[in-house]
């Protein structure tokens, strides 16, 4: 019995430090699995904030080429209708000078414009060496004049100039070809983009941490145009990838329109080039004219690892406390590493948060920018509508105001001469409401007979209600009267109808308008329904846009100058209901007593876009 008392006191310790040391074991199992799973939780959380980071700069890449390509349609319908030669470029070179002016924030060179036979006819700002020298051989030139569309946009290679004052810079081409009415070559207008510099502004300054960037590769020409340090380049994928980084090679060659995901890469070690580091990768692409480009952002793994190092510090703590404590109980235990882990999903979900509120600031940001362009290219068109189209005017009626002095017409001829004077003056109006566009002037508000507006609409379209076969509805109720401004509501009335004119012209059968009228709750409304070919539910988010128009034939300003109008007037302007090939019916409505004392002194803050 004496033998037997060390033997079981030595068999108990055993048996004790063995549960010690399975518990131990067991444990860190235990704590090795949750580590690893909030180590791939984090990584996971890291590499979608790089996905939102490059489609964030895919997009600003995206809304800057679509800038671009929307200032070259302003330049070519300068030249449409016209010889694109010295002459002309001299007529339109305030316009192409303050057009140029408009992008001086971005990173464009100079605005070039070529006749058909390649020869420079015009360059903002102005360079005599450039100016009459021929470029006919030049990529975008050829593909213009041999394969190109009106409206479509030509993006070259990433290049070195070679020529010029900018002569060794880095940069792309972006080009449009301009063409006649019937589609024939009559020229290109192109723009120089200084890459260095668009890098500097979009690419560069997309930063994570101490060595995270993006980076930027041209997937159709296999360069290299942002490399992965964070440099302009300009490289073959073979002479930056192959052989040295076969992961990466395949990647950027397997990528495909669209793709957009998150990825890992080996790559040279920013901090010492002469080793390799494991880089997380999120990528975006996206189409730049008829190039796709690979957008990523890119962060060594070990800067994600110095991230989570205070959460593994503590989790290492909280491991030692668990081995001391562990014959105090395992309640202790599984409590403080539901603690933990509860505290580590905290800390995720409030930087998931912070991610989401950062992208939601950089969208709004966006929407901001598109919006100032847009209001920046009606401004421009206004001055070339009023330049164009002022002064054949003004020659008009001088001759109607001869041939009235000289044949004294009497009667209903008399009534037609005041009708195209009347219109003249109306389109001379509506020129200055074109200019307004962007700043639009205060209203003339006085009380105004809508009957009669719609008696002169009436009476101005007549002709073309005769020869097309319309049958006309007109239902106001007598009197119908508001405080507006006259002219802008006529311009109002006869843009609605105009366009309803316009749906029917294709359709079949019996054609009719209706115009009906209605006054009540302090609103004067007027509602025009046609039975034309409708509007389609994918235009319907964008008919108020400026310059959007589905017709082959005009400038797509009507239904957004209109929507202005009435803003101006405190009223409305909405599509109220259309069904494909049955009709669409359009209403405005105005305050019966003009807008308040704020909106007729000062123009609406938001106009649609």
């Amino acid at each position: 019995m004496k033998l037997l008392r060390p033997l079981k006191l030595w068999t108990l310790l055993f048996v004790l430090v063995a549960l010690s040391m399975s518990a131990l074991y067991g444990i860190l199992l235990a704590t090795d699995a949750v580590r690893q799973e909030a180590r791939e939780q984090f990584f996971t959380q890291y590499n979608q904030q790089q996905l939102l980071m490059a489609r964030q700069a895919a997009q600003t890449l995206e809304t800057f080429f679509l800038t671009l390509n929307r200032s070259l349609g302003l330049v070519t319908s300068l030249f449409e209708d016209h010889p694109v030669n010295s002459d002309r470029a001299r007529l339109v070179r305030g316009s192409l000078q303050k057009l140029n002016a408009s992008l001086a924030d971005s990173a464009i060179i100079d605005l070039v414009v070529f006749d058909r036979q390649g020869t420079v006819v015009a360059i903002e700002p102005d360079d005599p060496y450039t100016l009459g020298r021929n470029y006919a051989w030049r990529g975008y030139y050829r593909w213009a004049r041999d394969s190109g569309r009106p409206g479509q946009m030509y993006t070259s290679p990433f290049m070195r100039l070679a020529g010029g004052q900018n002569r060794g810079d880095k940069a792309l081409i972006v080009a449009q070809g301009i063409y006649s009415a019937e589609g024939t070559f009559k020229g290109v207008a192109m723009f120089t983009v200084n890459f260095d510099e668009l890098a500097r502004k979009h690419i560069l300054p997309v930063r994570l941490g101490e060595d995270g960037y993006a980076w930027v590769a041209d997937i159709h020409s296999k360069t290299l145009l942002v490399d992965p340090h964070g440099a302009v380049a300009g490289r073959t994928f073979e002479a930056a990838f192959l052989p040295e980084w076969p992961k990466l090679y395949s990647l950027l060659t397997a990528t495909g329109r669209g793709d957009s995901g998150t990825d890992w890469y080996r790559y040279e070690d920013p901090a010492n080039p002469e080793r390799t580091v494991r880089k997380l990768l999120g990528y975006h692409t996206v189409e730049i004219g008829d190039h796709l480009w690979f957008v990523g952002v890119a962060t060594p793994e070990r800067q994600v690892e110095a991230q989570l190092s205070a959460f593994l510090r503590r989790q290492e703590t909280f491991s030692l406390t668990l081995v001391i404590s562990i014959l105090a109980g395992t309640t202790v235990i599984c409590g403080l590493l539901l603690a933990w882990n509860r505290m580590l999903s905290q800390r995720v979900q409030t930087r998931t948060a912070d991610l989401e509120q950062a992208r939601a600031q950089l969208e709004r940001t966006f929407d901001e920018l598109l919006a100032s362009k847009k209001m920046a290219a009606v401004g421009q068109m206004a001055l070339g509508l009023t330049h164009e189209i002022r002064n054949p005017l003004s020659a008009i009626r001088m001759n109607i105001k001869m041939l009235r002095k000289r044949f004294a017409p009497q009667g209903r001829l008399q009534e037609h001469f005041a009708i195209i004077d009347h219109e003249i003056l109306r389109l001379n109006r509506l020129l200055s409401d074109v200019m307004g566009f962007a700043r639009p002037g205060p209203l003339h508000l006085e009380a105004q007979d809508l009957n009669a507006i719609v008696k002169r609409v009436r009476l101005l379209l007549a002709e073309r209600f005769e020869q097309e076969g319309i049958i006309l509805e007109v239902n106001l109720p007598d009197p119908l009267s508001a405080v507006c401004d006259g002219a802008q509501i006529e311009q109002v009335l006869l843009n609605l109808i105009l366009n309803a004119l316009d749906a029917m012209s294709e359709t079949p059968g019996e054609k009719a308008l209706r115009i009906h009228g209605s006054q009540e709750a302090g609103l004067v409304s007027i509602q025009v329904c046609d039975c034309g070919c409708g509007v389609s539910p994918e235009a319907r988010e964008k008919i108020f846009d400026p310059f959007y128009t589905t017709k082959s034939a005009g400038g797509g300003l009507g239904l957004s100058n209109s929507q202005r109008i009435m803003l101006h007037h405190g009223g409305t302007l909405e599509l109220v209901e259309s069904t494909a090939s049955q009709g669409a019916c359009f209403k405005f409505s105005l305050p019966e007593n003009g807008p308040g004392e704020n909106r007729a002194a000062e123009p609406p803050k938001r106009i649609a876009l």
